[in-house]
């Protein structure tokens, strides 16, 4: 009897030490050679915890097997440090050139009043002007001729007498309303362009900011989303052991959305990832990715820059606000030159997605374009 507990022992530890390694690999392999792989990045961190608490078993029992477990807990732990930190690091006082920058997926200014809150816009003012930063990025920023507040020359206005000089590449329907991203900045903004997906909504942005005569490129980006809807969450929130086969089929369509924009991100993704590397000035690259740290498409987009979590951040930093575990799946990444402190995920209800920001510190010597 003790033989077969030990086999059992031993099969499982090994069954989630595979498990845990597979859902690492996922951040290597892009999601158009093995679309379904990429599920396991949301995966991870249960993986990890639970390997953690194998591994605590096995030193409880003094077992051998605890090797397994200490082994992949070690090669991914560079991987659990995108996902959890234990502790931020404030700013210095004596900082060199510090920016406070901030990204925000608005959820079109909750136009919709999806949040049953009243005046979201109102009190989306309120707190950027309470939070004060010198660069915001948004993402599915919102106008409207047809809703008082909305209106594109009010919205301009408000964020003008905030400080803000403005930056707007939206797409309009024709009828009034316009969609897209946007970046505000308090420093003057010398040069921009757009960077569009194809037939997507989603897009990116880029502006040269110069600060104080060191110029730098700010990325604001917005990668396809998964676009589920009410019935899937329904799906998801009546799974059972037993499904019935409209559950399956339930499924099977969500594993469907989520394949294609697994694949659709991925190349979005190395499309940015190819601007940011021929960048003639240092960069922050801010944005809704709609993915997880665990992805094919972080790894791309991340580089060699530094995330500003990773940095200064605490937690495991979740920044989407709905009905599904709150992932993190808002970023602002920065050229390795640079510092970043008090990184802080907002936990306001204005959208589903909550504001992320953080203090970049500018190296010290001039910044200069390099050759593209």
């Amino acid at each position: 009897m003790k033989g077969l507990f030990r086999s059992i022992s031993l099969i499982v530890t090994l069954i989630l030490a595979i498990g845990l390694m597979t859902s690492m690999a996922v951040i290597y392999i892009s999601p158009v050679r093995i679309h379904v792989l990429a599920l396991l990045g949301f995966l991870f961190p249960a993986l990890w915890l639970i390997n953690l608490l194998v591994l605590i078993a096995h030193i409880a029992r003094k077992s051998p097997r605890l090797i397994i477990p200490l082994i992949v807990l070690a090669l991914s732990w560079n991987q659990w440090n995108n996902v959890f930190r234990l502790s931020g690091e404030k700013a210095p006082e004596d900082m060199s050139t510090p920016v406070k920058v901030m990204s925000f997926n608005t959820r079109m200014f909750d136009y919709y009043e999806w949040s049953g809150m009243e005046e979201t816009p109102e009190s989306i003012y309120d707190f950027i002007r309470e939070e004060n930063p010198d660069i915001i990025c948004f993402q599915e920023y919102f106008t409207s001729n047809k809703k008082e507040g909305f209106h594109p020359n009010q919205t301009k206005a408000r964020f003008r007498a905030l400080g803000y000089r403005h930056i707007e590449y939206r797409f309009d329907n024709g009828r009034g309303t316009g969609y897209g991203i946007a970046t505000f900045s308090k420093f003057p903004i010398i040069n921009k362009g757009s960077l569009p997906f194809g037939e997507s909504r989603n897009m990116a942005i880029f502006s040269d900011v110069n600060i104080d005569g060191k110029v730098i490129r700010i990325f604001n980006n917005h990668l396809e989303s998964i676009g589920f809807k009410e019935n899937d969450f329904n799906v998801i929130d009546s799974l059972k052991f037993e499904m019935d086969e409209q559950q399956r089929q339930g499924i099977k369509e969500i594993v469907h959305k989520m394949s294609r924009a697994f694949l659709q991100r991925s190349s979005q993704a190395e499309i940015l990832s190819r601007h940011i590397e021929n960048s003639p000035y240092p960069v922050v690259v801010c944005g809704d990715f709609n993915d997880t740290p665990i992805s094919y498409v972080y790894r791309t987009m991340r580089g060699n820059l530094k995330d500003a979590f990773r940095e200064s951040g605490k937690g495991f930093g979740g920044t989407y606000n709905g009905r599904l575990p709150s992932l993190r799946i808002d970023y602002i990444f920065h050229a390795s030159s640079f510092n970043s402190y008090d990184f802080k995920r907002h936990k306001t209800d204005f959208s589903d997605h909550y504001p992320i920001s953080t203090i970049i510190e500018l190296e010290a010597e001039n910044q200069t374009a390099r050759e593209p």
